[in-house]
């Protein structure tokens, strides 16, 4: 969502709707990331295996300045009336969705007896519109660990991101509870806005930590221990080493040391398979699981998803699904109509590799007017809840007057990521059948090959709760070892870590000859090669060198990040 229109929300809305509840308020002892660290000599904890369900819980929220929270955002958006409208019956209102609310959602946990804290599932945790809590969260969690307390009591704590399945952000945080048999106390959440923002502005002077101690009853978890017992461990095995990034030199510190210290959460690098990295520091201390940790990447995600998507299909398929328009995958009368002849004929030569290179010469002029307050029609594309809505919003646009046709010029439409995705999966569907996705071929055929596994990314609805089509121009949810190996495999000409060629060579290849924006990269040009990045909002960056390195610049809300001294080192 875009920075403009939150700034279209009236002053008297965000006094009314943003400081309930929330103020200054000093975090109890335990939020401290000591208290989610294993002690360097602590004993394994107890095997254990439970369905958690937990309680939606009011968090207590520190903010500063605490008049620029926002507690109820669709309501302060002020643009989403429309989508309230259809709320399935028994929902809880999406106008009084809460920001200081803990989302009650289930949670399959796992502890083995090495001392492994692992969910069932590692995606993001949500339900259908109709049974969402009260919460504007859903959340992802990750692996962590349990170890010996004290008077046969263990500790599990693992690392737990608050998100949201149709915007871009991720509060940081942390989990535990303590348990002893069938005993178990509330589990202790932490929170931080250490991540880049969203709703929450984009401003690294903007603060917000929260805590909650949240309720849950237990039963007994279908999840097979087994299973995950082992493909952990396979995880884990296919992880690069670390290192500090002092070890690569007073070059790199030098380079390092440019970049806006407040506006940036860290920095990797992934080189001969080592990724150097510094601890990632937190208001509560140093993350104890900085490589588990979700982040949100805004439009980095155009690159993880249909950028990706579109070399994987090309080397499967050839790259002439490219060149084929957009609208031979629909059904127009039954999926969509065109606005005006002017619209029909313009239409009939855009193409998805003119979506991917965001040339479709329809639409807005540009990023701004796309999203004014006064531009619905991308709201309700964006944000509405059903597929067969966002198909007919997407194409309910006309001509843009400053071209002649496709292909002319790059303007930012963000849907045009979203079509190419869609189109992309019809295409796939026509070769592999209906049950074919294009998160499911990323994931068996492209990340999970490189060892990036459990890539996850907001998706549309679904009736029963589970990934629809994903936003593709924001939403991707990754880790820091998803980014270093996205990046490393493009740096690598598309090929794996055992030489298997995955994407395209041709199309990555192109990646490096052009400094235009194309098939969802952005490119670095001047004194250094061209180096194509995949680029986000709030300061977020995975550049792909020519020698094979990759580079991940996570920001905190610093709107840009100047990464040239980067580009220089390596």
């Amino acid at each position: 969502m875009s920075t403009l229109k939150k700034i279209c929300a009236s002053a008297a809305a965000l006094v009314t709707l943003a400081i309930a509840g929330v103020g200054s308020a000093e975090a109890p002892d335990w939020t401290a990331t000591s208290s989610f660290t294993p002690p360097p000599e602590a004993a394994l904890g107890a095997p254990f295996a439970a369905r958690l369900t937990l309680a939606t819980t009011k968090m207590t929220v520190d903010a500063t300045p605490a008049d620029q929270f926002v507690q109820f955002p669709w309501a302060w958006w002020g643009v989403f009336d429309f989508l309230a409208a259809k709320d399935p019956v028994g929902a809880a209102p999406l106008m009084q969705l809460d920001t200081t609310l803990f989302p009650g959602l289930p949670l399959d946990i796992v502890i083995t007896e090495g001392g492994d804290v692992i969910p069932a599932e590692r995606g993001l945790i949500r339900t259908p519109v109709a049974m969402r809590t009260a919460s504007f969260w859903e959340m992802i969690p990750s692996p962590g660990r349990a170890w010996a307390t004290e008077d046969g009591w263990s500790r599990a704590s693992f690392p737990i991101s608050l998100v949201q399945s149709y915007e871009g952000e991720a509060w940081l945080g942390l989990a535990s509870f303590d348990y002893k048999g069938d005993e178990v106390t509330p589990l202790r959440v932490q929170f931080s806005s250490v991540s880049a923002g969203g709703f929450l502005f984009w401003d690294p002077n903007f603060d917000v930590t929260a805590w909650a101690e949240v309720p849950f009853t237990i039963a007994p978890t279908s999840a097979d221990a087994a299973a995950l017992t082992v493909s952990l461990a396979r995880e884990r095995g296919g992880l690069p080493k670390t290192a500090r990034l002092a070890e690569l030199g007073e070059g790199f510190a030098a380079a390092r040391a440019l970049l806006d210290a407040k506006g940036t959460l860290t920095l990797a690098v992934l080189m001969d398979d080592t990724l150097y990295m510094d601890p990632v520091d937190t208001p509560f201390g140093i993350h104890p699981y900085p490589r588990d940790m979700r982040v949100g990447v805004w439009s980095t995600t155009k690159s993880l998803i249909p950028g990706l998507a579109a070399m994987r299909l090309a080397q499967k398929y050839g790259p002439e699904f490219l060149d084929t328009t957009l609208v031979s995958y629909f059904e127009e009368g039954e999926e969509f109509a065109y606005l005006d002849p002017a619209a029909r004929a313009r239409w009939q030569g855009v193409t998805i590799r003119h979506a991917l290179n965001m040339m479709t010469g329809m639409g807005t002029r540009g990023y701004d007017p796309n999203w004014a307050a006064d531009n619905l029609n991308t709201y309700q594309w964006s944000y509405s809840y059903d597929l067969a809505d966002q198909i007919r919003f997407y194409f309910n646009v006309g001509p843009n007057p400053e071209v002649s046709g496709p292909g002319e010029k790059m303007v930012y439409i963000d849907q045009d990521m979203w079509i190419a995705t869609l189109a992309m999966e019809r295409f796939l569907k026509s070769k592999e059948g209906e049950e074919a996705t294009i998160l499911g071929m990323l994931t068996t055929e492209v990340y999970d090959p490189i060892g990036a596994i459990h890539f996850a990314a907001g998706t549309g609805y679904t009736p029963s709760g589970a990934p629809g089509v994903p936003l593709s121009a924001w939403g991707a949810l990754p880790t820091i070892d998803i980014l270093a190996k996205a990046g490393a495999l493009v740096a690598n000409g598309g090929k794996g870590p055992d030489g298997q060629q995955i994407l395209h060579p041709d199309l990555v290849a192109g990646l490096y000859a052009s400094s235009d924006y194309g098939i969802a990269f952005w490119r670095h040009s001047g004194a250094a090669p061209i180096v194509p990045y995949m680029g986000g909002a709030g300061g977020n960056d995975v550049l792909a060198l020519p020698n094979g390195m990759a580079i991940v610049v996570l920001g905190r809300d610093s709107f840009n990040v100047d990464v040239r001294a980067m580009l220089e080192f390596g």
